[in-house]
Formats: structure tokens, C-alpha cells, sequence
């Protein structure tokens, strides 16, 4: 049976509001260890100074995950630390880019853990040295008892950044890895695709990508060209067992669970139409012999019937939707 791992704790000895602000940060510093570099390189004065290279671009990114939302007890704090950090990268990988150092603010009820916290700062510390990602600072702030936010934001360097902009009517779409079901798993234990991104940055052909975080029904809409639809081919959606898996339980087909389930963190880019698909399939295969990368469709003029249309047959696709943070369901 798999153990719960709360962050909060009614006994005050072992409560975050026990140690105090300074003796925290200290703990903190104890904690990252070499991820985190001295002042004025890291934490330890009003703002870190950092040194880029002037021949790449400067990406930045931030995101965050709460208790009771991105995690919950069922993850342990290690488990909660990757995520947040993996989830940043992600990022960068839609960029092509490469991680360079970043920010870290944790807000939170006095009645956390210290414990917990602990183990969450060795998650973190484990994602940034397996990545060479360094935190040079941040902040603490204050929320009611029961509640825990923590924020990143990660700057990356990219010689040639992929946009979600930049595809035309004609190109190709391709994903990586398989999609759906990550609810059973996969939405804390993935790796972001960081070595793939770069890879596809250096190719000219790819023209434009994104990270699939909200489901391919409503990211690739983040993809297309305005006055375009997407003709896809439904035989060839790589599927994950997950989500076939959910659909045994819930009814729902699996390829709904691919499209709309969200947190696949896998990549959806656009190759040029003009591209030898066939010859580039074959060098991402020589380069990634263990990720699967799936043409799924091509862009198209739009198409009166929907925004997704069956490639076969024309007919309209459904799975439009995704993740939305605020929805009207009440």
C-alpha cells in the first residue's frame, strides 16, 4: 500500500514557524548545497548578477505547482521537488534552449513540516544537478495554515529558440513519446525533453514547437497558424497504455484521454512541408533510438468543419479541449 506523504504538521516542534525566517534560509542554502553559488553569482544580496553569452538568446520561463493541485499526498516531497523543476524545463525544451540558473520562491502556512520540506529541497537539488541547473535565489512568503505554493522561474540560453508562431499551412506535425493517462503516474515521473529540443533547434527544417503540459486537443491549437485546421491521422496518435488503461475504467475512448488529458510534457513540432520527413525521421532515430517521434497530420487551410479534421475521412474531431485552470463547472 503506498504511504501518504502530508506536508503539515499539527505538532509545533517540528513546524517551519519554529525556526524563523533567517535560520530557514540557512537551512535552504544547507540544502541546495553547490546548485546554489555565493553572492552576488547566487543568494545573499537584493538580486543575483549573472554573466550570459552574448551569441544565444536569454529564454525565461516560470511556473509553479500547489498542494491539493499539481500534488498531493499521495507524492512524496522528493517526488514534488522534481516535478517542480521538471516542469520548467519542459519549457525550455519547446525552446530548443538549455538551462542556465533560476529563482525559487516558496510561499506556505507556518504549519508545514520541516521534514517534508527538507526532502522536497533534496528533490529539487537532485533535478538541478542531474540538469546543471543552479538557483541563485528567491523568496519566502507567508500563506494561511494547510497551503503550499512554490514557484520557479528558469532562464536558458538558446542559439536558435523554437517558437509556437512560426508554422505555415503545409507542414508537418510530429510528437514525441506517447500521450494520455498521465494521472496514473507520468505527470511527476517524466523527463523533459531537453537533449530533444536542442537537437530539433539545430534543424532547419523544424519550423515551430511546444510542450504538450494542457493535452495535444488544445495545445496544437496553440500551433497552428491562424486560418488553418490540422488534418489528422487518428490510426497513428501514439497512445499511451496509460490511457488505455483509463479508458477501461471510465468508458471514455483512449484516444480522448490523448488528446485532452494534459501533463504529457512530450513535444509537438511542425516540420517544414518542404522537408524529406522520411530523411529526418531517420536521424532523430539514429539520435533517439529510445523516443519515439510519430507524424501525426499536417496543417491545412482552414476547414469549415472544425479546427481538427480526420485526415482519411474529413470529418470533424471532437477532442478540442485540455487542461483549464478555471473552468464554469462551478
Amino acid at each position: 500500500m503506498k504511504t501518504d506523504h502530508p506536508p503539515f504538521t499539527k505538532d509545533p516542534a517540528h513546524q517551519i514557524a519554529r525556526r524563523g525566517e533567517s535560520a530557514l534560509l540557512e537551512h535552504i542554502q544547507t540544502w541546495l548545497g553547490a546548485i546554489t553559488p555565493p553572492a552576488p553569482a547566487g543568494m545573499g544580496d537584493d538580486c543575483a548578477l549573472l554573466e550570459f553569452d552574448p551569441q544565444q538568446k536569454t529564454c525565461i520561463t516560470t511556473d509553479a505547482i500547489t498542494y491539493g493541485q499539481h500534488i498531493d499526498a499521495s507524492l512524496t516531497p522528493f517526488e514534488a521537488g522534481v516535478k517542480l523543476i521538471h516542469r520548467n524545463l519542459s519549457d525550455l525544451a519547446a525552446m530548443g534552449a538549455s538551462p542556465h540558473s533560476a529563482v525559487l520562491t516558496l510561499l506556505s502556512g507556518p504549519d508545514l513540516a520541516f521534514e517534508w520540506l527538507k526532502a522536497f529541497f533534496a528533490g529539487i537539488r537532485s533535478s538541478c544537478e542531474q540538469h546543471q541547473l543552479k538557483i541563485v535565489g528567491g523568496d519566502l512568503s507567508t500563506l494561511e495554515r494547510g497551503h503550499f505554493s512554490a514557484s520557479l522561474t528558469l532562464l536558458g540560453q538558446c542559439p536558435r529558440p523554437l517558437l509556437r508562431t512560426t508554422a505555415s499551412v503545409g507542414d508537418s506535425l510530429y510528437v514525441s513519446g506517447r500521450l494520455g493517462g498521465s494521472i496514473l503516474g507520468k505527470h511527476y515521473r517524466f523527463e523533459p525533453r531537453l537533449e530533444a529540443g536542442q537537437w530539433l533547434a539545430k534543424q532547419n527544417e523544424c519550423r515551430a514547437m511546444i510542450d504538450l503540459t494542457d493535452g495535444l486537443g488544445k495545445d496544437l491549437q496553440a500551433l497552428l497558424p491562424q486560418g488553418s485546421s490540422a488534418a489528422i491521422e487518428l490510426p497513428q496518435i501514439p497512445v499511451a497504455d496509460a490511457a488505455r488503461e483509463l479508458a477501461k475504467r471510465d468508458g471514455q475512448s483512449a484516444l480522448e484521454h490523448a488528446f485532452c488529458d494534459g501533463e504529457d510534457y512530450e513535444l509537438l513540432l511542425a516540420l517544414s512541408g518542404e522537408a524529406d520527413g522520411s530523411a529526418f525521421e531517420a536521424r532523430w532515430q539514429a539520435t533517439f533510438p529510445e523516443l519515439p517521434l510519430t507524424r501525426i497530420g499536417q496543417i491545412i487551410p482552414r476547414n469549415p468543419d472544425g479546427i481538427f479534421v480526420e485526415a482519411a475521412s474529413g470529418e470533424p474531431i471532437p477532442w478540442t479541449r485540455g487542461y483549464e485552470h478555471w473552468n464554469n463547472d462551478g
